[in-house]
């Protein structure tokens, strides 16, 4: 799918019918809030079910459940770059941001970059704030704060700035570092069982 040349989905194919689903950003906010809780999987599928699909609700759960999560992933498959660690390669690195704990941050960066209001504005779709969120000016603080999150210390040879960029590093850390993937991989675990 292509942002530019391409309408975004409104809707979702289940088992090859076609239910209309609640696309906005804020929505999929509260979508990562209800799979990293601690509810019961059977809980957490009703949850989900009860705030995508605002109109006919498709019979087949589990279905339903992927179809959001490939929304969620704004079409595209996750992808891992490796990451060195203390010699050896990891295919994870750590999420630098969170939508609720660094809510100010982004809010502030859209209001001050994109003059948009995120409280004020009644719709915009996951994928065109996704977008957006991507396109962030390092002049923002919060991609100055995910600078710091990313930042691989053991790099830095001036023993200062390493000092500076870790004191950083622990002022902003996230409480729980995720990645991205972990997220993917933890909603869909969130449901295991529940169909």
């Amino acid at each position: 799918m292509n942002l530019l040349l391409d309408s975004l989905p409104e809707t979702v194919l289940v088992d090859g019918k076609e239910y209309f689903i609640d696309t906005d950003f804020r929505t999929f906010i509260i979508f990562e809030k209800i799979v990293n809780g601690d509810d019961a999987p059977k809980k957490k599928v009703s949850q989900v079910i009860e705030l995508f699909f605002t109109d006919k609700v498709p019979e087949n759960t589990g279905a339903a459940i992927d179809a959001v999560l490939d929304i969620y992933k704004c079409g595209q498959e996750a992808k891992q770059k490796p990451v060195k660690r203390n010699g050896n390669v990891e295919l994870k690195s750590p999420d630098i941001f969170d939508y609720e704990y660094d809510a100010p941050y982004i809010f502030g960066a859209f209001f001050a970059q994109y003059g948009i209001d995120l409280n004020d504005i009644e719709y915009m779709h996951w994928w065109k704030f996704q977008a957006l969120f991507k396109s962030l000016e390092s002049h923002n603080k919060i991609v100055e704060i995910m600078g710091y999150r990313a930042c691989d210390i053991s790099h830095i040879e001036n023993s200062k700035e390493r000092e500076r960029i870790a004191r950083l590093k622990a002022l902003y850390a996230l409480p729980q570092n995720l990645t991205r993937e972990d997220k993917i991989a933890i909603a869909g675990a969130a449901f295991r069982g529940a169909f």
